[in-house]
């Protein structure tokens, strides 16, 4: 079965995906309010992981291209965990091939984890950095420097694509990797609540950096 991405992105990758084979191809959008100006590509997945084996596409990713990352945690298996994906594109296969092999929850993770933290703060206030002061840097730098615990590679794959507009071809990889809600929010909050920032934020500022705290996890 031969299908149609868009791929859109800022900051993280929002995908699009619909069945080209069927008399009536199907669309579904993953939106990220975090999008500010938004790059749409049209392409076809020639070949992909498992395809020579006649193995389907693996649920968790069609997932992740209908929903973004909060479809696969809407997965039963992972109704208990935090996703985070990491994507790499390019042209070598063989080069993209050692990066995904050679990941590593231990020192990948906390790159995974920033990102997404990020896009929370961008979701509750377009210019973080104004709103939330230098604490906002200051976490997103603890968070990327932490070694964090309980963290588990699992799973990855790749398709081949090819450009619809100028006939490119191109490798895309994913990497999921997961760690449990309750060792993710407590160690996250460790962190959070030991970030003392030079300038200290205003009164104003610490008001905001109370209030995504209370209400993290909505909409994360």
């Amino acid at each position: 079965m031969e299908y149609t991405l868009w791929i859109k992105g800022l900051l993280l990758s929002a995908l699009l995906v619909s069945c080209a084979s069927e008399p009536n191809p199907w669309t579904v959008v993953s939106p990220d309010p975090t999008e500010i100006n938004r790059i749409t590509e049209v392409y076809v997945i020639e070949d992909y992981k498992g395809k020579a084996e006649g193995q389907d596409i693996p649920q968790w990713v069609n997932n992740y291209l209908e929903a973004g990352i909060q479809g696969i945690e809407a997965m039963d298996i992972y109704q208990f965990h935090h996703v985070f994906v990491s994507r790499n594109v390019g042209s070598s296969f063989d080069a993209l091939m050692l990066w995904a092999d050679g990941f590593s929850p231990e020192l990948d993770f906390p790159r995974m984890a920033a990102s997404r933290i990020e896009s929370r703060f961008f979701l509750e206030a377009p210019l973080p950095d104004r709103e939330f002061g230098s604490f906002f840097i200051d976490l997103i730098r603890t968070v990327s420097d932490a070694e964090w615990t309980g963290t588990s590679k699992e799973d990855d794959f790749w398709m081949l694509k090819r450009d619809v507009e100028d006939e490119s071809i191109s490798w895309e990889f994913l990497v999921v990797a997961s760690i449990s809600k309750t060792s993710f929010a407590s160690q996250f909050l460790a962190i959070y609540n030991s970030i003392n920032s030079r300038p200290p934020p205003s009164w104003e500022q610490l008001r905001a950096i109370s209030r995504i705290r209370d209400r993290f996890f909505e909409g994360f």
